[in-house]
């Protein structure tokens, strides 16, 4: 145990190189997942594929502690405050615990010198996923003090720290739009508006999952704020405390797209431009791919040719497959980034944006297509005219129901693809799509639309289905968007998917109010009237 900044006692471990030297060694450290601990990402072998792991395997493979130090790296796994064996409670990946505490235990490392191992300071790298990848993200762009550059702090005896490159995975950027997004979200454009508000819709059973596992280990605020949040709308209008105060926390506090003080100094090149390697999950529910896209697009509107790379594949949360081979590629590319940035050693990454195209077979892998930057992923565009007015309704009857919520999928199932053969629930709009040819869907599928509604609180959800021959529906993806005016043009997107259209199928639209019981229906009842929508799909 090692006591961090605040007394908290930490669950430590360093893993060294075999062979002992007396050169300074490049550290890496390791910050593991929501309720999981320093095990994560420990293991008994160097490929970190061993009997150890078992079903974990994809999360280790070419990605530990062993493997790491095997290749002349030290190495830093912890377990989190409130997590595993270590003390106090959990702060929700805040700036201000858990962000600080990997600050202070490098810099205790770092301190340590020739007793323990000699650290470079100015060669840190930090590797975080899900919950970590957030502090990942936040250790990018905070700092201690402001007497420091962004990316930098000091160890407890005064050594300045560097942060040398950072790899965050299937995590978010956003933490209040990876939990109720509002779908006002976009992978083009930055828009002028509040992107907190109107206040998102809530994943519920996800939310519900989390109280119901981390017990009494959360900040008795949390419990208020997410009381709250189940009792629904509404949340906006007029303004409710809690919900500002809830937003505000997991905005400024937690997340690294709403660090401004960061974005302004990179713009003024006051920054070094530290390197990135964000890894997504094209069928995580929890973290789609806007939470890296929004970070990437961010980083290069302000700073041109800002060293980041994007990977894209079938994980990692819930129903996503999460593929041996897939987190294989992901880490090769950490590996190489690692190495010449942490270790000058190998060509210099290319940072260009890697995708997997996804499918429902768990041995099955790639193609992994590659293109410059995020905008020349998809190389034209599908566009559907959908006209004809159509009426949906604030609860909807048949349809998949509990059996399209990916929480629920996942406890009955386990991973692998939502499917339905069931009729298309009542209260929604649908709209068959007719396709040209086999095509793959390469990003995120722009829905804009005219609406009248009797009400000014309203949700308009959709799903897109593959649908086969023998009417058996698989989801390619779903999104969500929350109403705040009775009239208006809509424009956001559905979370995204690489997915290939077989010949001889169809996508299927389904636009609706009701997506419990994933989304928590809204408690003011209303009619959405559709005038008139198009569909763009990013195609390859």
């Amino acid at each position: 145990m090692v006591k961090s900044f605040d007394g908290t006692p930490l669950d430590v471990t360093v893993t060294l190189p075999a062979k002992k030297t007396k050169r300074k060694l490049p550290l890496i450290a390791f910050l593991h997942g929501f309720l999981a601990d320093k095990t994560e990402y420990l293991s008994e072998t160097k490929n970190g594929t061993g009997p150890d792991r078992g079903a974990n395997a994809y999360k280790t493979v070419h990605w530990n502690n062993v493997w790491f130090a095997s290749r002349g790296y030290a190495v830093l796994n912890y377990s989190h405050r409130g997590h595993g064996n270590s003390g106090g409670q959990i702060e929700l990946a805040s700036k201000y615990y858990e962000v600080r505490d990997a600050q202070y235990l490098t810099g205790v490392l770092a301190d340590a010198g020739p007793s323990l191992a000699r650290i470079d300071p100015r060669r840190i790298g930090v590797i975080g996923s899900s919950y970590g990848g957030g502090m990942a993200w936040m250790l990018l762009a905070t700092r201690p003090t402001p007497k420091l550059q962004y990316g930098t702090w000091r160890s407890p005896r005064g050594k300045l720290l560097k942060l040398a490159a950072v790899v965050p995975t299937y995590t978010w950027t956003d933490l209040l739009y990876s939990l109720a997004p509002n779908g006002r979200h976009l992978s083009t454009g930055f828009p002028r508006a509040n992107l907190r508000d109107p206040t998102g819709i809530a994943k519920q059973t996800l939310i519900d999952g989390f109280l119901a596992t981390a017990g009494s280990r959360l900040p008795q605020q949390t419990y208020t704020w997410l009381a709250r949040v189940n009792a629904g709308e509404p949340y906006d209008n007029p303004p409710d405390p809690v919900i500002e105060q809830a937003k505000r926390a997991l905005t400024i506090d937690r997340s690294a797209y709403y660090q401004d003080g960061y974005f302004a100094a990179l713009r003024a090149h006051r920054v070094r431009r530290v390197p990135v390697l964000a890894g997504q999950g094209w069928t995580d529910p929890i973290f789609p791919p806007i939470e890296a896209l929004r970070m990437y697009r961010r980083l290069r509107q302000i700073s041109p040719g800002y060293p980041i790379q994007l990977y894209l594949g079938d994980f990692e949360h819930l129903t996503a497959l999460a593929k041996v081979p897939d987190l294989a590629r992901l880490h090769a590319l950490g590996n190489r980034l690692l190495d010449h940035y942490l270790k000058r050693r190998g060509k210099r990454p290319r940072f260009d944006v890697r995708a997997a195209v996804t499918n429902c077979d768990p041995k099955a892998f790639g193609p992994v297509v590659r293109a410059a930057r995020w905008s020349k992923l998809s190389t034209g565009h599908l566009t559907y005219d959908l006209a004809g007015r159509r009426t949906t309704t604030s609860r909807v009857t048949g349809g998949p129901g509990a059996m399209a919520d990916p929480v629920v999928v996942s406890q009955q199932r386990g991973r692998g693809c939502i499917t339905s053969s069931g009729q298309t629930p009542a209260g929604a709009a649908t709209y068959a799509l007719g396709l040209p040819a086999r095509i793959t869907l390469m990003g995120l599928p722009r829905l804009t639309l005219t609406y009248s509604a009797t009400a000014s609180d309203f949700e308009l959800n959709s799903r897109l289905w593959d649908v086969a021959g023998d009417g058996t529906k698989t989801l390619v993806t779903r999104g969500a968007y929350r109403g705040s005016a009775t009239s208006g043009r809509i424009v956001t997107e559905l979370f995204g998917n690489a997915w290939r259209v077989r010949a001889g199928h169809r996508l299927e639209l389904e636009v609706l109010q009701d997506d419990s019981t994933f989304l928590r229906p809204d408690n003011v009842p209303s009619t959405v009237t559709i005038q008139n929508a198009k569909l763009e799909l990013p195609v390859r």
